[in-house]
């Protein structure tokens, strides 16, 4: 870094929004009290939504299969909304196709935020649908879908850890059993969905399902003791922020687990081929380069994109952060390859 306020490769616009956001996380708190149902949560916009995309909803029932190790006696699975990103033009999901590459989405938002119809994620999807059909066209494949999850948010006893990843795994399985290849579908995630999607992957290696072609990162916060976080100025959250939500979701659970640290995974060399990218002014950015590094020397194939001062949160605004667009066509190549 060039400087310890903001890098000098900053345009006046990228440091004040960085600043922005910083500001309105700094002054958040993890909210707790009250969580929608399964109905409420599933409910589809009929506003905002991009041009040229369609989205739909399902509700996957919970899994028959959902391991042993996030079982828990007292937080059961449940009904998960799942909402279906397609181009508008597209057939129905009805009849779903071996050759259909699908991407299966974890959210961010620290584990307690977020939906998969907010603004930020429905133009995130928009754009990740534009990055693929791009690719697809040029295949002469089928046009690719995006399946985005809600999962229950930490915010009352009931939804605490595991739910999230109950209701991740019934999703995916929802996804197989509705016809999809497993090998065509490729897990993300963004920040703490990042995280949902390595241990997701590393929950479904213990289970009787298929395991998914790839995963691939948006600057994961894959870390929940935060040994590895390193102190950046001018990143958008704060150590402090992510140490409380963190708290918050997993409950009692400890960080230092697998389940809740993804980069204490024990990969191996079966482990889905991955792709990871992150900034270099990200304070998590440490996490991802040992997670790449983790499944390389455990023999699997695994990618690290690291993007000149890029924060945290920068995949959401390529308005301020153009470059973002890159990983999203690396996305695509990474997915058709």
């Amino acid at each position: 870094m060039s400087s310890l306020t903001q890098p000098t490769s900053w345009t006046p616009a990228q440091a004040a929004a960085v600043h922005d956001i910083r500001t309105t996380i700094s002054a958040s708190k993890p909210p707790f009290g009250q969580a929608k149902s399964p109905a409420e949560r599933a409910r589809v916009p009929t506003e905002g939504i991009p041009e040229g995309v369609r989205i739909s909803c399902e509700l996957a029932p919970p899994s028959s299969q959902i391991p042993t190790s996030i079982h828990s006696t007292s937080i059961q699975p449940g009904q998960v909304p799942v909402f279906f990103y397609t181009d508008a033009h597209s057939a129905s999901l009805a009849g779903a196709k071996n050759d259909v590459k699908v991407i299966l989405h974890a959210h961010g938002g620290g584990g307690l935020l977020g939906h998969p119809t907010e603004q930020r994620f429905m133009a995130f999807f928009s754009r990740i649908l534009r990055a693929l059909k791009k690719k697809s066209g040029a295949r002469g494949s089928s046009t690719p879908i995006i399946a985005a999850p809600s999962h229950r948010l930490a915010t009352v006893p009931k939804n605490l850890f595991p739910a999230a990843l109950q209701d991740l795994f019934s999703a995916y399985h929802h996804l197989i059993l509705k016809g999809f290849a497993a090998k065509n579908i490729t897990i993300t995630g963004d920040s703490a969905g990042g995280n949902l999607a390595l241990v997701l992957t590393y929950v479904i290696s213990q289970s009787a399902l298929p395991m998914p072609g790839r995963v691939a990162l948006f600057s994961p916060n894959a870390d929940l003791t935060y040994a590895s976080y390193t102190s950046i100025p001018h990143d958008t959250i704060s150590l402090s922020n992510y140490q409380a939500f963190a708290s918050q979701y997993l409950g009692n659970f400890p960080a230092n687990h697998p389940l809740a640290s993804g980069i204490l995974i024990p990969f191996t060399a079966s482990w889905p081929r991955t792709l990871v990218m992150t900034g270099t002014a990200d304070s998590c950015a440490e996490s991802s380069r040992i997670v790449v590094s983790r499944i390389q020397k455990a023999g699997g194939r695994a990618e690290l994109v690291e993007y000149a001062d890029l924060t945290h949160m920068c995949w959401m605004v390529p308005n301020f952060y153009p470059q973002s667009d890159n990983g999203l066509e690396r996305l695509a190549g990474f997915v058709y390859n």
